[in-house]
Formats: structure tokens, C-alpha cells, sequence
């Protein structure tokens, strides 16, 4: 079989809609190939209306209906950049997902494992790179460090539906090994580090966070009691 007619019958057999990564789909299916017949034969099928460019390097196979083409929108994007443990949401829509905060902003911003380049927009889209395998923990611990390193800049806090998520989340799913990859990872501010030792130490709870810390440095950090004084 040619190659041009390889990638052709590949590309017809993808579903409507789904996000074809041109990079990540050449990499994992024609890295065989030459690269410039893929991309070549990409170029025809777009001039055809086979594909649709949605932004740089990534398209989707419109979908026909009866009141026209429809595109991939943002919730197609999420689904391939965060599929099943591929990327976390953060920023604002993290933050009203828990109720932190009622404002909803127009741009979603993500980390995600299944993009090659440090970072991508794709239309209101905004990914950021992870490198770290993720589970359910894991997605809650990133998640729990996001709005700590976060929450003073949170517009409408409500510090009560915040302090509700911290005692939740603490209690179910906190864990020090999983912090411990999760650090070794990303780079997190020591205020951040700081702000989760006070969390624990206010509930009473185990850790090795002090190892990332310098015992005499100052840190900008969440006030527990200032919290639940604010919120009683």
C-alpha cells in the first residue's frame, strides 16, 4: 500500500470530531513515513474538506449534519487532552468546580501528558506539558497544590466552600508518597509547600514536607485559623 493512501484510509477510519494531533498522530502511527509525505498528504485532505484545521498542527474530521459542518469545540479538546488520567484542569474552572469561587473564566487552562511540546493553545484551550504518570490521587494532589498556590488571587473566595474542600481532601486523599513524585515533577512555590504544611499541621496530619523547606525562611502562606475564625 502507498503511503499518501496508508495515511488517507488511517485518517476515514478516525472519528468526527476527535482532535488529530498532527505531531503526536505521526509520531505514534507513521513515524515509518517520511515526514514531509505525511504532512503533504495531511495538506491535501484539509484542501479536500476531509480535514479541518482547528489551530496549528491540529485538526478533526468535521462532522455533516443537516444544518451544516460542525468543528471540534472545547469539550472535544478536554476530551483528548484529558482523557482517562491524561491531564488535570486548573485555574479558574478548577476553582468553581469546588465551589471556591462562582467566576467562570471563558479560557480553560490544563496540564496534559499527551502533548509533545511544552505548551499549546487551542482556541480557549491552554495546555501545559505534564510529565507524570496520573491516577485518581494523583489528580487530586495536583489539584489540592494548584489552589493553594492560587487561592490569595481568587476573585469571590468563598472561604467557606474552601475550607469544606481542604477537610475533604486532606482526609481522603492526601499522601505523602504522591506529593513526594508530584514535587520531585513539577515546580512548585515554597510558599505552595508551606501553605500545604499549615493545612496538615492544622488537622493533624503526617507528612514529610518539612524536607523541602528551609526552617528559617518566611513564607507567604494560608492562615488556618484565620480561616475558620472567617468562616464560623
Amino acid at each position: 500500500m502507498r503511503y499518501t493512501e496508508s495515511i488517507e484510509n488511517s485518517i476515514k477510519a478516525y472519528p468526527e470530531l476527535k482532535i488529530i494531533d498532527a505531531q503526536a498522530y505521526y509520531s505514534n502511527n507513521f513515524n515509518d513515513i517520511p515526514e514531509t509525505t505525511f504532512y503533504k498528504t495531511i495538506s491535501r485532505m484539509t484542501e479536500k474538506g476531509v480535514l479541518q484545521r482547528i489551530s496549528k498542527g491540529i485538526y478533526c474530521k468535521p462532522k455533516q449534519g443537516r444544518f451544516g459542518v460542525t468543528l471540534a469545540n472545547e469539550k472535544d479538546i478536554l476530551d483528548y487532552y484529558l482523557g482517562e488520567y491524561q491531564g488535570v484542569i486548573i485555574g479558574y474552572r478548577l476553582f468553581n468546580k469546588y465551589g471556591i469561587t462562582t467566576q467562570i473564566a471563558k479560557n480553560v487552562e490544563i496540564y496534559s501528558r499527551v502533548i509533545n511540546q511544552n505548551y499549546k493553545t487551542i482556541k480557549n484551550v491552554k495546555i501545559h506539558k505534564l510529565n507524570l504518570q496520573l491516577d485518581h490521587k494523583t489528580i487530586k494532589m495536583i489539584e489540592l497544590l494548584e489552589i493553594l498556590q492560587e487561592y490569595m488571587n481568587i476573585e469571590d473566595l468563598n472561604r467557606n466552600n474552601l475550607k469544606g474542600y481542604l477537610e475533604a481532601v486532606v482526609f481522603l486523599n492526601y499522601d505523602d508518597k504522591v506529593i513526594e513524585k508530584i514535587l520531585n515533577s513539577m515546580n512548585y512555590k515554597k510558599s505552595t509547600i508551606a501553605s500545604l504544611r499549615n493545612v496538615l499541621d492544622f488537622y493533624e496530619i503526617t507528612h514529610s514536607l518539612n524536607k523541602y523547606l528551609k526552617g528559617t525562611s518566611k513564607y507567604k502562606v494560608i492562615n488556618m485559623e484565620e480561616l475558620y475564625d472567617t468562616t464560623s
